[in-house]
């Protein structure tokens, strides 16, 4: 069975995060499989136009890379539309990984008009709190998500989600009988070195993102400056957003007198040594109300955790369970439970933190593994091309 795959970034495209990274990891665990594949994706990257044999998935996935142009963010380009309609007339099913970028939503309406069997994975995009925010201050991409991201989602044989917030945001937008694939995202545990535990005085976290609102990083910075001892320390690393946010962050940073560091976008080999450098990576998705809870998963706590780095991490995402994992501290988005958190790592010894960083390594081995969630995805993929049809579910389950 060939299928084919849509994504509107892929690696080792730079600065557009987790879709692109996730896209990557389940193309390569099919890859293992030995399953063929055809991807059309745009050549966006922040380091220049990516070309195909950039894009090293497997031997068996045909990489198609169209001109993005003008709106990259959303992967625009005009060249799109003859590479996705050849895919979805020529593959016996489609997954798109994201909803209302260009390329996800073109492949959504020829799979629907082709009668093509399609899977959409939301990537976050249907969180409940999300998609209030865009009722209320975005109507024109309401619009946008009530002609066309909506009516398409309701033909595809499933929806993908990785968080049961998710599958509640997709349900409470297709109802309660939308058809639900649950399954997390896989992350290649072999691709992450085990560090020692950080040498030094005080705690040393960092921050792995976008400066964004919906990151929630400046509310965390206040909340750790109540708290922070003399020689704790914050690394922040990732792309900045121009305006006011990324403002206030800048002045959060001369606040701290040197606590906190800001790298900007790191390479990925900087990235491993920022946490082998660290105690504990820091998630607070969400932790400013105006912001949202956009975030669905989370690959950077897989990856921490792969990397053998306990998580602070926001209630709300994929994560809750972290802490009866002993693996990291869940926070309420409130300013008291994160200092709560906060001390609880400060507080925390060497060998409770070797601890914590078996338990999440442990973990990422065991139920995280890309190749097993993989086949899981695939053989519902398989079912669809067998029967042709949407398989109906019972009200309010999963597949």
């Amino acid at each position: 069975m060939n299928i084919g795959i849509v994504t509107t970034h892929i690696p080792p495209a730079k600065g557009y995060g987790g879709v692109s990274v996730t896209a990557g990891v389940l193309t390569k665990a099919w890859a293992e499989r030995g399953h063929k594949m055809a991807l059309v994706a745009s050549d966006e990257s922040i380091a220049g136009r990516l070309r195909p044999e950039q894009v090293c998935l497997g031997e068996r996935v045909d990489v198609r890379l169209y001109r993005c142009y003008g709106f990259r963010r959303w992967g625009f380009g005009l060249s799109a539309v003859p590479k996705l309609f050849k895919l979805c007339r020529q593959s016996p099913v489609v997954y798109i990984h994201g909803i209302a970028t260009w390329p996800s939503t073109l492949a959504a309406v020829f799979c629907s008009l082709l009668r093509r069997p399609f899977m959409v994975a939301v990537h976050g995009g249907l969180m409940p709190e999300h998609v209030e925010l865009i009722q209320r201050r975005k109507p024109h991409k309401w619009l946008f998500y009530r002609w066309l991201t909506f009516p398409t989602l309701r033909r595809a044989i499933a929806v993908h989600c990785t968080s049961e917030t998710e599958a509640e945001g997709v349900r409470n937008v297709l109802g309660e009988k939308a058809r639900i694939l649950l399954v997390p995202n896989g992350i290649d545990s072999g691709d992450f070195n085990v560090a020692e535990y950080p040498g030094g005085k005080g705690l040393k976290l960092c921050f792995l993102g976008h400066i964004q609102q919906e990151k929630g990083i400046n509310a965390f910075i206040r909340a750790w400056l109540n708290v922070r001892k003399p020689e704790d320390s914050l690394v922040v690393a990732g792309r900045s957003v121009d305006g006011d946010y990324f403002e206030e962050f800048q002045a959060l940073v001369e606040q701290a007198e040197g606590a906190i560091i800001y790298r900007g976008y790191l390479e990925r080999g900087e990235v491993a040594e920022l946490l082998a450098a660290s105690h504990f990576l820091v998630l607070p998705s969400g932790l400013e109300a105006a912001g949202g809870m956009r975030e669905n998963f989370g690959n950077v706590v897989a990856e921490a955790m792969a990397a053998g780095r306990p998580v602070l991490v926001a209630k709300g995402l994929a994560w809750d369970h972290l802490q009866s994992l002993e693996a990291g501290f869940v926070f309420d988005r409130t300013e008291a439970s994160v200092c709560d958190a906060l001390r609880k790592a400060q507080a925390l010894d060497s060998s409770g933190w070797e601890r914590m960083s078996r338990n999440g390594r442990q973990y990422v081995e065991q139920q995280l593994n890309p190749v097993r969630l993989g086949e899981r995805i695939w053989q519902v993929l398989k079912k669809a091309v067998q029967t042709r049809l949407p398989q109906p579910l019972a009200e309010g389950t999963s597949l």
